[in-house]
């Protein structure tokens, strides 16, 4: 049904107009304030009876921050009185948490309405750090009367030797006393105080337990133990054996010592590893169709203990017990791994196996010569010289270059005993100590060999031993030999 307005007395129609306006207004009125309460806490909102209506978020987290920073306990702890903060006694308020449950009620009219009518006591939220209380409890102690100590074993490198530390008496407080203080102030944020009682406490570890587990240890760390690998006897050390032995508080005292058997198994382990010799890689000469033609190297073998677990096991027991060990290692033989060497197309049949390319000096002693080879291609030689004399000949066996002088006097002895020097010696080169290939000026005839021969080193002409000097590196084998 539509309303006929032309029908209406004009008192009706002011009457209708009246109303009309003032649920205008109301509306308006409405709207407005709940958006202002957005931002505002709400008329009938208290914080522990403390009334915030009208604070926005800043001044809220400020006016909260302010009460926490100001709530204090006076704790009386054996006739002394502390002031102590909330942070003292771990607890956490979480003021912008707080913050936000309050704006959380009156984000909507409906909780704005809640509030404003019925009202509202908020807690703030918060939180306690039992670790944070608990050392803040031993901490009422020591300034009161002294935390409680047990007596301790340690070892002493310098008097190689454990010593037992005295336990000393000392008070406890009522930890759960602490802890409700700590509540009271949380909940309240406002000046309180409390009584906090204060105990005797014995220690768990008495000084004559000390005494007796240090005396033990003693004994165990003067035990002898040794093992050899056959040559060397290795001992353990003092030091070693106290690493072996382990004390332990409980709740019934000092437990120990007792023999750490992972401690031992390290000591042997470490030993053994110590007398290991590791086998020495060899090298296999072989040709380009990869054909093993002789060894270059022949490596070495090597040796690694095989009984370590059965020796740790043996120390261990001994060692508990107190009965001195003198124990072998065994070993396992180890053989050394090959690497293999190319050599030049050839250089199988040569006296030395040279690699493609490699630069080398064939001395040789049946006919005389030297020869220069670059892998298996002599590249200067057979060059007639004279070597050492029967009494003092020129050494055989695998050399490297490593001297060489352009011109020098040598001195020296001769096989009877006198004494010799030769100055102007050119362009020496030395393969071993003082053995080395030279020019011989004084010499008139090369390509044999017997009385009239060398002091040892390999005499050549001039040309021909600067050919080799400018020619060869530090480095370059030189093989001599029959």
């Amino acid at each position: 049904m539509k309303l006929n307005l032309s029908a209406l007395s004009t008192r009706a129609k002011w009457l209708i107009a009246v109303l009309l306006a003032v649920l205008v207004t109301s509306v308006g009125a409405a709207t407005a304030a709940h958006m202002y309460y957005r931002t505002h806490v709400v008329p009938g909102i208290t914080v522990l009876g403390e009334n915030v209506s009208g604070l926005d978020r800043q001044a809220l987290t400020a006016r909260l921050a302010a009460r926490v920073d100001a709530a204090k306990a006076s704790l009386e702890v054996d006739g002394v009185t502390r002031t102590v903060s909330t942070a003292d006694l771990g607890v956490t308020v979480d003021v912008d948490k707080t913050v936000d449950d309050i704006f959380a009620l009156t984000a909507s009219v409906g909780g704005q309405m809640r509030a404003a009518f019925s009202g509202a006591d908020l807690r703030p939220d918060y939180s306690i750090d039992d670790a944070v209380l608990s050392e803040f409890a031993h901490r009422l102690v020591e300034d009161a009367t002294g935390r409680v100590e047990n007596a301790k074993v340690a070892f002493n490198a310098d008097s190689a030797q454990f010593i037992a530390s005295p336990a000393r008496e000392g008070k406890k407080v009522n930890i759960d006393q602490v802890r409700e203080a700590a509540t009271t102030l949380a909940t309240t944020l406002a000046p309180m105080s409390a009584s906090v009682t204060v105990d005797h406490e014995q220690p768990a570890v008495t000084t004559q337990m000390a005494e007796e587990s240090a005396a033990a240890a003693n004994r165990l760390i003067g035990t002898a133990v040794s093992v050899t690998d056959g040559i060397t006897v290795y001992e353990a050390s003092v030091a070693d054996k106290a690493g072996w032995v382990s004390l332990s508080v409980e709740a019934t005292g000092l437990k120990g010592p007792e023999v750490n058997e992972a401690k031992v198994v390290e000591w042997v382990k470490k030993t053994a590893e110590a007398t290991n010799e590791e086998p020495v890689k060899g090298v296999k000469n072989v040709n380009s169709r990869g054909d093993e033609v002789s060894i270059h190297s022949a490596g070495k073998p090597g040796w690694r203990v095989k009984n370590a677990d059965e020796v740790a096991k043996e120390v261990t027991a001994a060692f508990r017990s107190g009965t001195p060990y003198a124990g072998d290692f065994d070993y396992d033989e180890a053989q050394p791994e090959f690497d293999t060497r190319l050599i030049a197309d050839g250089a199988g049949s040569l006296v030395y196996h040279a690699a493609p390319g490699e630069k080398w000096i064939d001395i040789n002693l049946s006919t005389n010569t030297v020869s220069a080879y670059e892998g298996a291609t002599i590249v200067q030689g057979p060059v007639y010289m004279v070597p050492g004399a029967p009494e003092t000949p020129t050494i055989t066996g695998t050399f490297k270059v490593w001297h060489q002088n352009p011109l020098q006097t040598m001195r020296g002895f001769n096989a009877d005993g006198t004494r010799y020097e030769t100055p102007n010696v050119p362009w020496a080169t030395y393969f071993h100590g003082d053995f080395a290939l030279h020019g011989a000026p004084w010499r008139s005839s090369f390509g044999w060999n017997g009385p009239g021969g060398s002091h040892g080193c390999v005499n050549m002409p001039v040309d021909s031993a600067r050919w080799i000097y400018e020619w060869a590196d530090i480095g370059t084998t030189v093989v001599s030999h029959y």
